[in-house]
């Protein structure tokens, strides 16, 4: 296979950089991540040496072409990439030949800070999917019995006629209750259907601002700093405003102090951003949706799991509310994050608009 033969407009949305070269060293591409580590554009960057971008390579190049093999491999090594006037970057490199034509080695870089969170953000993500579908399957598998136990107490209770007696088996039929309930939450976010279509996400975030100033009233300032380029988005609506609405109503219920001091405030922000990252790839563009408030902050323990299922920083918190949140997010093809500090907590949602 030849190099024009190459799908080079899918290696620009990689969230990886990417440079292809030939026996001669000489750059033959450079992906758009590539470009924006450099500060350079792909035909400023074609045919230079790639020894003036990564010094690194000169060994492994030279190795490789004095014996060829199509099983050769350096992973992920530590280098330097220069890129003067500014500082050197350091990146995890890996280098292996074209597949289909060992004529060609390719270069795969990501910044060392960013490889180490991709690493622990796909760790903490598996962790929280795992979560999720192992306390699914419980959900299913305590549903039914949970059905048996109840009946069962209701036929009890007909035949006792001991008001104290009574007493236990209403006890039973009220806690069997409680966990229907929190069974019913637990498997709400896979009985939803999704209906997309195009959504204003402003509109959609004007709603529940009123919903939440109808509770909360004049306790709480909800300030919109919204970008109005912004174009629409395809979504499900009902699922967008169930997003904005646990966000809103968990930043308000953590504003209790400051309301008391006549302080609280959630601000919502909307910008449209350019090459970001979204999952393991680089989007052209997206919408990135923040919901702040100025309460106290998460407990920096809670942060890394702060999505995980039964996980709450609220006394009598579920613990549903965000990983219901994160579901629906990542239904969109988006991603949720959150950081937090003392008078700052801020929700981060990003929502790929390449498709537009």
């Amino acid at each position: 296979m030849s190099l024009d033969k190459l799908d080079f407009e899918s290696f620009d949305l990689l969230r990886l950089g990417l440079i292809v070269c030939g026996e001669n060293a000489r750059i033959l591409y450079a992906n758009t991540t590539v470009q924006f580590y450099l500060g350079q554009s792909a035909k400023l960057l074609k045919d230079r040496s790639i020894y003036t971008v990564l010094p690194c390579a000169e060994p492994w190049i030279q190795n490789y072409y004095k014996r060829p093999d199509v099983s050769y491999l350096v992973q992920s090594e530590l280098c330097e990439m220069l890129r003067p006037p500014k500082e050197p970057k350091q990146v995890f490199v890996t280098c292996h030949p074209m597949a289909d034509d060992p004529r060609y080695l390719f270069f795969e870089i990501s910044p060392a800070a960013k490889a180490l969170l991709i690493s622990h953000e796909r760790h903490m993500n598996e962790l929280s999917e795992n979560t999720r579908r192992l306390l699914r399957n419980l959900a299913h598998e305590i549903k039914n019995p949970l059905g048996g136990i109840r009946g069962a107490a209701q036929l009890l209770e007909t035949e006792l006629s001991d008001p104290e007696q009574k007493e236990y088996t209403e006890v039973v039929i009220s806690e069997a209750d409680r966990l229907q309930s929190l069974v019913d939450k637990l498997l709400a976010p896979y009985r939803q259907s999704y209906n997309p279509a195009p959504t204003n996400v402003h509109e959609v975030l004007e709603r529940v601002r009123l919903l939440v100033e109808a509770e909360f009233q004049d306790r709480l300032q909800i300030v919109r700093d919204y970008d109005i380029s912004a174009p629409e988005i395809t979504a499900d609506r009902g699922q967008l405003t169930q997003i904005f609405l646990n966000l809103m109503r968990n930043a308000a219920e953590a504003l209790s102090v400051r309301m008391w001091e006549g302080t609280a405030e959630i601000r919502l922000k909307t910008r449209v951003v350019h090459h970001v990252s979204i999952g393991e790839e680089i989007k052209k563009a997206a919408l990135n949706i923040h919901v702040i408030d100025n309460g106290e902050g998460i407990p920096q323990e809670l942060l890394d799991s702060i999505f995980y299922p039964l996980v709450s920083g609220k006394e009598k918190g579920s613990g549903l509310g965000l990983s219901l949140v994160q579901s629906f997010v990542e239904r969109h093809g988006g991603t949720i994050s959150v950081s937090s500090e003392n008078g700052k907590t801020d929700f981060s949602i990003l929502f790929p608009l390449n498709a537009q």
